[in-house]
């Protein structure tokens, strides 16, 4: 049995539907799945995304947009602390209303809001549209 090679477009047309909600309605999407392969779509995406766009990666302290921008790009939410979930509820409620979130996750989210780690107001709000990553459909 032989692989059959992925390519970014082969990527992209496994999920039209989906890039069509988010062009049309500019939808808060949720990546789970490894980072390499959250990454790889985050970058594939960024065409689908509003202007200008904004990216927050957990490898920095934790900063939100003083005002709202198209989109904003939050790696690894998971890792958000209790204090700064609470920050980014309270941003989407207000100066982000109108802005459109891209959260990536290495751990299912859902999970962790069963055990009151992730505020579930701030889940269901980022997950209008979620996507489980594969990670060998990732691959070049």
């Amino acid at each position: 049995m032989h692989a059959v090679p992925v390519t970014q477009d082969s990527l992209l047309d496994s999920y039209s539907m989906e890039l069509t909600v988010l062009h049309a309605g500019q939808s808060n999407v949720l990546l789970e799945g490894p980072a390499a392969a959250t990454d790889a779509v985050t970058l594939l995406l960024r065409p689908y995304l509003r202007e200008p766009f904004v990216t927050n990666c957990s490898e920095v302290p934790f900063e939100l947009p003083e005002a709202a921008t198209g989109a904003l790009i939050l790696k690894d939410v998971a890792a958000l602390t209790a204090g700064d979930q609470a920050r980014l509820l309270a941003w989407l409620k207000g100066a982000g209303l109108r802005t459109q979130v891209i959260s990536t996750s290495g751990e299912a989210l859902f999970a962790l809001v069963r055990q009151g780690l992730f505020d579930a107001s701030l889940y269901y709000r980022l997950n209008v549209l979620l996507l489980h990553l594969d990670p060998l459909a990732c691959r070049p």
